[in-house]
């Protein structure tokens, strides 16, 4: 199965609970859950697989979306 990347700044076309991975481009990834994204799109929190927490993407962070 592939997965479908897209810029962060398509991100608001997400459900909050979607499995999602970021990638950048300098090889870091973050695979977790979409918790919840600001009104205007700019940023989301992604609630980590490995149990690590969330984490806060911003959509100039340079991070693709998979789902």
């Amino acid at each position: 199965m592939t997965s479908q990347h897209s810029s962060l700044a398509d991100f608001s076309t997400l459900r909050r609970g979607q499995q999602i991975t970021l990638r950048h481009s300098s090889g870091d990834q973050f695979s977790g859950v979409l918790e919840d994204h600001a009104d205007d799109s700019s940023v989301v929190w992604v609630r980590s697989d490995d149990g690590a927490g969330r984490r806060l993407f911003h959509r100039e962070d340079g991070y693709s979306i998979g789902i």
